[in-house]
């Protein structure tokens, strides 16, 4: 998989789907989406799917952990959210607790951006 700085996620979806070694049709097909909705998709014309039909295509792709990584972050940064993977990790209300635990909110407050330094 060649990755730089400047690749889109429908770059990478077809680079994955092409990998994957399915056709266009054959996967869109799978998914239950319309051809034109597809094909928009990957022109770029188009947001990234949201996270469950991300989940879906990722299913049927079957990519290797970094390739899934780079998938969620390329979608996320496009569609202007946090990755669908970090997203519903973030279901887990421990984890959430725990996390706030780190969290120096005076900081947070004052400064108004906050890098968490653990």
């Amino acid at each position: 998989m060649i990755v730089d700085d400047s690749m889109k996620f429908c770059n990478l979806l077809a680079q994955m789907i092409k990998e994957a070694n399915l056709s266009n049709v054959k996967f869109y097909t799978a998914l239950g989406i319309k051809k034109p909705y597809f094909y928009d998709i990957l022109s770029g014309k188009v947001n990234p799917p949201p996270p469950d039909r991300q989940i879906a295509m990722l299913r049927l792709l079957k990519p290797k952990p970094e390739e899934i990584a780079l998938f969620f972050d390329l979608a996320a940064q496009e569609r202007n959210e946090v990755p669908a993977d970090i997203a519903k990790t973030l279901e887990n209300k421990d984890l959430c607790r725990e996390l706030r635990n780190g969290i120096d909110y005076e900081k947070l407050l004052k400064n108004g951006e906050y890098k968490n330094e653990r």
